[in-house]
């Protein structure tokens, strides 16, 4: 046998062996994010996710007290069920990740995404994600229902010198709820039909990417769990829009919405904090990026643990 097949027979014995640690390590990760998102629509339907459970019992009682809002509350009532947009957006992750329909450069890409998936449905941090509505409903009470996870509204402000953006303002930027529209004075949010009532309790004022971008405060999904519970897509539309803005009204004059994290959070359970130092440490890429990864693994095999921290609305 000459060299040069010897060489040959190596290199080819090598791409072969990865190819087949490559497939190993796609299944392994695709059980365990099968796995979680059971656990989780398991949880979600046994109503053993506490946050879950505030989320109904704070939209009932304040449609008794304010029944003008109960459509809404109706829809926000959704997040505790596997009905709502996270769970939603989770399960279809990983549909079009066993059917195909996510295309993916490299396996790690793939295995990337399916570790992301495996630690959004990690229920200990699903039940902080839920935060977000659980206080968005809390700032509807105008304090008589208490914040989680959250310190009060007064103080997050105060804290992060930001800009009252109103009732829902946990919402902005999250695209599970509304999404960014392109105009001739710059990007501005637009909710989704079923959360449009949002606007009227904004006065009917468009929010502008640029102005919110700088003076935005603290929410669960914008400061931790941005990596985690946005799609491949969803991460491209982010980018584009936030390119976009600083094109428009100049690098050094704009400031990124995630330049720096908001402070605000109280009480989140350990796998959360484990994602929020993930979030800002690194600059995250959704392809060829190793980040999620990284986060995704500190919480793969995580007990279940609650978020305890509790502060009036207002």
């Amino acid at each position: 046998m000459s060299r040069l097949t010897s060489l040959c027979l190596i290199a080819l014995l090598l791409v072969l062996t990865a190819c087949s640690s490559g497939d190993a390590e796609v299944e392994a990760a695709m059980l365990s994010a099968e796995r979680r998102v059971s656990e989780l629509e398991s949880a979600l339907s046994n109503g053993t996710v506490r946050n879950a459970t505030i989320i109904t019992q704070y939209a009932s009682l304040l449609s008794q007290s304010r029944p003008e809002l109960a459509p809404l509350l109706s829809e926000l009532k959704k997040d505790a069920t596997t009905q709502g947009p996270l769970f939603k957006s989770i399960k279809s992750r990983l549909v079009a990740v066993q059917d195909g329909t996510e295309s993916f450069e490299n396996w790690t890409d793939k295995v990337a995404e399916l570790e992301a998936i495996q630690a959004a449905a990690n229920i200990a941090v699903y039940n902080d994600a839920l935060s977000d509505t659980v206080n968005v409903i809390a700032d509807l009470s105008d304090g008589q229902f208490a914040r989680v996870a959250a310190v009060s509204q007064e103080a997050e402000l105060k804290m992060n010198q930001a800009e009252d953006f109103g009732a829902g303002s946990q919402y902005i930027g999250n695209p599970h709820y509304g999404y960014w529209s392109h105009g001739a004075g710059g990007s501005f949010w637009a909710w989704y039909g079923q959360y449009h009532f949002f606007s009227s309790l904004f006065g009917g004022r468009p929010y502008y990417y640029h102005d919110w971008a700088g003076r935005r405060g603290y929410s669960y999904y914008n400061d931790v769990g941005r990596n985690t519970y946005t799609s491949r897509k969803q991460w491209q539309s982010q980018t584009e829009t936030e390119n976009r803005a600083r094109k428009q009204f100049g690098g050094s004059k704009f400031q990124s919405p995630y330049s720096r994290s908001r402070q605000g959070a109280s009480g989140l359970s350990k796998q959360s904090t484990a994602v929020q130092k993930s979030a800002f440490r690194s600059s995250f890429s959704k392809s060829g990026s190793s980040s999620s990864s990284k986060f995704a693994s500190g919480t793969r095999n995580s007990d279940f643990r609650t978020s305890k921290g509790v502060s009036r609305g207002k």
